[in-house]
């Protein structure tokens, strides 16, 4: 039997072995071509490295079959894949069998066996010469790791100056020492430009030469000159798609060149040239540029080399600009928390407890911590620093931790401590999630001094109160004095004087009403008003406060419908000041629903933020109780829906209707049930559907 044997780019060991082995399997297997391959990731290619045939084969059908095995079984995971002969057209085969050669999970190579026969290929068959199959992948896998050994060296070489910051010219002269062959008179290091910061990826305009070797002048020729890209459209596109292209003559491009450019190629004789594309993951870097002296090809183990290197410093080059990038967002961020006015703390979560990314200096002398010892710390070691007293802390403690940094709930809260300089302050707190790309990425912490505030709104508060009750001295004099009229001689009064009477006693009784909603109002805005706070059943309340309403509603006709769930957690409210709020909500229903309608008051246990209804406010304190009031009235326009809590504020109908109220009602409510940490708030109301909503929540009692 006549044999061809060829070993192609391999050194003549290694041929051999594998010669020995491919004929040893061919005693074995029924085969007309055995052919094994070494496989270049980097260029995704294949090579031979070893053939035997029984019949010399065409070069067009040798490249048929290694294009084929690029497309089938380079891409796959299996160790064995079998081809028939629609697979097989046009190569003169008719059934083939090809065994995948890894090195720990890497494809290093592929051992492929054909037949003219259809059939020849069986279970049986393949399972005979399994260890030859195993001998040929040790020598490809001992070739592989021979073959790797230059670009080795050369990754170990940058490794130790890459962390230093190196110079391109440094990198440049790595790769001339390590990777270039005798042929290579030229390796030239170029990155794209002008980099911007809001475009990073480019468009550039230019690649400029930052590090150089030329066999004739040495280190650093041509550094600083521009190659500009207009002139090179079609080779940056090709380079970006392929990464790695060569150029087999340079006479076409001269022309193009810079005259610097053009000089150096001329004076070093320079002939090929071989461009490696220097790509971070979605970021275009650069350009590693090689030239030789003789229309040298590289081989596919040079220039998978070279790409390897290229992926290594690119990933280098992109870990120090994302270094200086971070270090430039820090000193911006932090000029910009040390800029806000209110204490900060960003807060991230840590696989045992959430710790401390950064605080500003606000915070530092708000707490009299400094920033290194606060920054890295576990939350709790923080909190235990700061400069709070005790019950205060073991409240932020309870707080704090009872809700996931990844909760989306905004957190808020106030407490009091001796400010640095010696003064009572108030501070109030808000937590927020910070979001990143749809995902929490931890907490932010605000605190804001608010003593001024409060000075300033106790001093209006004092002085609306003392103005009010000033007022309301005399006017309960005249309310007085015109009920002892009415009563004493109204029967002998004439009709105009009785009625303007009615009118005088009328108009005092509304004014002392008005007087004292808003001495509450002020009293709530301060912190004055006082709640006797006790765990209550909230449906209790409800049905006593209808209770009390009944001859209202029933005067008009009006039906009050509860739906109240007798099962929910007591929750921690003063009954009276809850029962005014609801008292609020219920007649301001009565009074704008039509007569003979019916009011629904329902209640329900809301656990998460999910439960709660789509225009709830994002600072509801959960778990609570919701409360839900609905009138079949007039409702209440969408752009109302805020202005309703103002003072004094009366909605279009309430005017066109002329329906008495002072417009203070619900502003009372909400003061209320914010001193309770609820939320209040209205609905508007939608095309299709009439009647006023409002939904309040109450926090239940703690550990229920």
């Amino acid at each position: 039997m006549s044999t061809e044997i060829q070993a192609a780019r391999a050194t003549p060991t290694t041929a051999e072995q594998l010669v020995r082995l491919l004929q040893a399997i061919a005693d074995d297997l029924p085969l007309q071509l055995a052919v094994v391959y070494s496989y270049y990731h980097h260029l995704n290619r294949l090579e031979s490295i070893a053939e035997y045939a029984a019949a010399p084969a065409t070069t067009g059908a040798q490249n048929r079959l290694r294009r084929l095995l690029e497309d089938r079984a380079v891409p796959g995971s299996e160790p064995l894949l079998w081809l028939h002969s629609r697979d097989l057209a046009g190569t003169g085969m008719s059934s083939g069998v090809v065994f995948r050669l890894l090195l720990g999970e890497e494809l290093i190579g592929l051992l492929a066996v054909f037949s003219t026969a259809p059939t020849d290929y069986t279970s049986d068959a393949i399972q005979s010469i399994l260890p030859w199959v195993g001998m040929v992948r040790t020598i490809v896998e001992n070739k592989h790791l021979r073959d790797n050994q230059a670009a080795a060296r050369a990754l170990q070489s940058a490794a130790r100056i890459i962390g230093d910051s190196p110079s391109p010219q440094a990198l440049v002269n790595i790769v001339r020492e390590q990777l270039c062959n005798p042929h290579v008179g030229m390796c030239v290091l170029l990155f794209y430009g002008p980099v911007q910061e809001n475009r990073p990826n480019g468009p550039f305009e230019y690649l400029e030469v930052q590090g150089s070797w030329l066999r004739r002048y040495g280190d650093g020729v041509g550094l600083g000159v521009r190659l500009y890209l207009d002139q090179y459209a079609d080779l940056v596109q090709e380079l970006d798609t392929r990464k790695v292209i060569t150029v087999p003559t340079l006479k076409p491009y001269k022309n193009r060149l810079d005259p610097l450019v053009r000089a150096i190629l001329r004076a070093e004789r320079l002939q090929s040239l071989t461009l490696i594309a220097l790509h971070a993951p979605q970021r275009r870097l650069g350009v590693i540029a090689i030239a030789t002296d003789t229309p040298y090809q590289f081989t596919p183990l040079e220039l998978d080399n070279f790409q390897t290197f290229s992926d290594f410093l690119a990933v280098g080059t992109m870990a120090g600009v994302l270094q200086r990038q971070h270090d430039q967002v820090q000193q911006a961020r932090s000029a910009m928390l040390d800029a806000v006015a209110d204490g900060v703390m960003l807060v991230l979560p840590h696989p045992h407890q959430p710790s401390v990314l950064t605080v500003n200096d606000y915070f530092t002398r708000m707490f009299q911590i400094s920033r290194a010892s606060a920054e890295g710390q576990p939350l709790t070691a923080l909190l235990n620093q700061m400069q709070l007293p005790d019950d205060t802390r073991q409240e932020l403690r309870r707080r704090w931790f009872n809700v996931p940094l990844s909760d989306p709930v905004v957190q808020k809260g106030e407490f009091a401590l001796m400010h640095p300089d010696g003064f009572p302050a108030a501070i109030v707190w808000y937590s927020a999630p910070v979001h990143h790309e749809g995902r929490v990425m931890g907490r932010l912490f605000t605190f804001h001094d608010v003593s001024a505030e409060r000075t300033s709104a106790t001093l209006r508060a004092n002085f609306i109160s003392w103005v009010s009750h000033e007022l309301r001295t005399p006017l309960t004099s005249i309310k007085g004095f015109a009920e002892f009229i009415l009563e004493a001689s109204g029967d002998q009064l004439p009709d105009l004087a009785r009625e303007y009477t009615e009118i005088i006693r009328h108009s005092a009784t509304h004014l002392n009403r008005v007087f004292t909603d808003i001495i509450e109002i002020a009293r709530a805005d301060t912190g004055q008003l006082k709640l006797n706070i006790s765990d209550s059943h909230l449906p209790d309340i409800i049905i006593n406060t209808v209770a009390l309403l009944e001859l209202q509603y029933k005067e008009r006709g009006q039906t009050v419908i509860m739906d109240l769930d007798d099962d929910l957690p007591p929750v921690r409210v003063d009954p009276n000041r809850m029962a005014q709020v609801l008292s609020n909500l219920l007649v301001n229903s009565i009074k704008y629903a039509p007569p003979e309608s019916q009011i629904h008051i329902s209640t329900r246990y809301v656990r998460t933020c999910k439960h709660l209804p789509a225009s709830a406010p994002p600072d509801v304190v959960l778990p609570g109780v919701l409360v839900t009031v609905v009138d079949e009235g007039p409702g209440i326009a969408p752009d109302e829906t805020e202005q309703i809590f103002l003072p004094f504020f009366r909605t279009k109908e309430a005017r066109a209707s002329k329906i008495a109220g002072t417009g203070l009602g619900l502003t009372i409510a909400r003061s209320i049930v914010e001193l309770h940490r609820g939320k209040i708030w209205a609905e508007g109301r939608r095309r299709g559907r009439r009647g006023g909503t409002f939904l309040l929540t109450v926090p239940v009692a703690h550990g229920t």
